[in-house]
This record gives structure tokens, sequence and C-alpha cells, in this order.
């Protein structure tokens, strides 16, 4: 399951409405500042002529500097008038959704190539959690919903030690490196941990891939066997996505295909310093003998582990 070229449209659509929003609130912004403070706008028109002017001086070889000085006089005046009326400094620069790209989705590389920007990732993340039938998921599963009141006491005590390191793995997703592995019986809080942990990093402009285990494989089978010249791409989210979640692993139909395929995807993100998210019901022994030793020892030594427990929270929402 490929991103059609429907949902670039789509995504290009979006970033069009974007700028075309900010340029009116620009305009907007603008036209009030100078309605209530009129000597400013005189100020930045007597600017922008005198700019003209001593730039076109400099082209011609004449001498520009009591033009130069003259312009310099006035943007002291104006940052005097800006600072007495209390005006925003930025009322006169558009501001921008996303900075970094200017909200066209690209940026442009040191050797002038250009690659798409965080923001546009994440968007694509976006359209794919929908095709994956995951957004529905992250909408009714993040911090908002939590509840704490449906524990036991104990488990209580660990499932809230797992969302203060949650918290602590957001806050610092982009300055360590970090696997998290949550384990334990149905319905004691995995999916819904690494759904927050989703939920927090999509605002943040990361691009995140979350799949159930059943999915995931298919969409590897999928590139590895199909004719679809797009079954790539997804390949490539898998592999290249900030965060990939592989939810309740060991339900899925198991061989030497997901295994090879699964010791890849973690091993190679493992080496580009990316970070992955599994859970499972299975227990670490049982997770040892379905997949191979090099899987068990790839994610027991790099991966945090955490053990939920209690009886299914479902039955008591």
């Amino acid at each position: 399951m490929a991103l059609a070229n429907s949902t670039y449209d789509l995504i290009a659509d979006e970033y069009l409405s974007t700028r075309i929003e900010n340029e009116r609130l620009y305009r907007e912004r603008l036209a009030k500042t100078y309605e209530s403070c009129p000597e400013l706008k005189k100020i930045d028109d007597a600017i922008m002529d005198l700019g003209l002017k001593a730039s076109l001086s400099e082209l011609k070889g004449s001498d520009a500097s009591g033009l130069k000085t003259e312009l310099e006089d006035l943007k002291k005046k104006r940052a005097q008038i800006i600072s007495s009326e209390g005006i925003d400094p930025s009322y006169d620069r558009m501001i921008y959704t996303c900075p970094k790209c200017r909200d066209t989705g690209r940026i442009e590389t040191a050797g002038g190539v250009f690659e798409k920007c965080k923001c546009f990732r994440q968007k694509e993340s976006v359209f794919l959690l929908k095709e994956f039938g995951a957004s529905e998921l992250l909408k009714n599963n993040n911090f908002s919903c939590m509840r704490t009141d449906i524990f036991d006491d104990d488990s209580r005590d660990k499932f809230m030690k797992a969302v203060e390191y949650c918290r602590d793995f957001i806050d610092n997703f982009d300055k360590e490196y970090r696997n998290i592995m949550f384990f334990g019986s149905v319905g004691t809080g995995k999916s819904f941990l690494s759904c927050c942990i989703a939920d927090e990093l999509l605002k943040s402009y990361h691009s995140v891939i979350y799949m159930s285990s059943k999915k995931f494989f298919d969409a590897l089978a999928d590139s590895e066997f199909s004719k679809d010249p797009n079954a790539d791409i997804i390949k490539e989210r898998i592999y290249g996505c900030d965060l990939l979640i592989i939810d309740d692993l060991g339900t899925e139909m198991t061989n030497s295909f997901t295994c090879s395929e699964l010791f890849s995807v973690i091993n190679e993100r493992y080496n580009s310093r990316k970070s992955v998210i599994i859970s499972t019901n299975l227990e670490l022994s049982l997770l040892r003998d379905t997949y191979s030793d090099r899987i068990f020892s790839r994610i027991t030594g790099s991966y945090d582990i955490f053990k939920l427990s209690g009886s299914d929270l479902r039955n008591r929402t």
C-alpha cells in the first residue's frame, strides 16, 4: 500500500492553503499596526525609499554614505517607536507555520539539492496512519485520554513509571537515541503508551509509522514480491521514518521471511540510530523461541523493556 499521487496533491494543496492563510494574517497584522501607528508607516516607507536610493547610488559608483547615515537614523527612530508603543517587532514579517521550509515542504541542502522537510514527512505519516487504519487509534489513545483510576494499585505504579519514561522519551527524542519494548498480557496499556508517544511526536513534526505486526509484515512482503513500482515507498518509510512502532508483535504468521525482515529492520534502524517501539503479548522467553537468537539479542541489548501487568483494562472502561 503506497501513497498515491493524489495524496501528494492533497499535501501540496495543504501547503498552498497554509501559505495563503499566513499571507492573509501578515497583511492583516501589518494593516492594523499602521492603523494604530501611522507614523510607523511613514518611517517604513521612508526606509524603503532611502534603501532603494542607496542601492542605486552604489550601482552607479556614487558615494552613498550620506544616504546610509540617514537610513540608520530612521531605523533607530523606528526601533524607538516600536519600543515605546509596545508594537510586536515581527509585525512586518511573514510568520511561517514551518520556518525551516517556509511552508513549501522542501528545503535546499548545502549541495543545492532539494529534499523533503520534516513537516512534509510528518504529513506523509498522517496519511499513512489513515491508510493503515491507525489514525482513529491515535485520536482515542493519547495522554489527554489517560485514566489511572481503572488500575489496581500495583499495576498503576508500574504503569505510571512507564508513563514518566515515555514523557522523557518524547522530551529528549532529538537528543537521545532510545528504543522501547512493552510486553505483558492483553489490555495492560502497551498500545496506549505507544499511541501517546506517536501522537506527541507527530505534533512536533516528526515522521511516525504505526503498524500492527500483520500490516507491517504484509507491507514488507508487498515490497519484496509485488510488481507495483510504488510498493517500495512504504518500505522506505519503515526504514527511514523518525519513529517506527510495531504493535502486537507475535500475532502475525511467523516464518523465515518474517524473522529475516524483522531483524533487517531493527538492525538497520539501530545502525542508523532511528528509534523503534515494539509492543507484544509474548513473554521474553517465548519471544526468543518465536524469533531468532539474534533478534532477541538485539532487542534485549538495545531496548528499554517495560513489563505491564494487571487485568484487562478494556473491561474496566
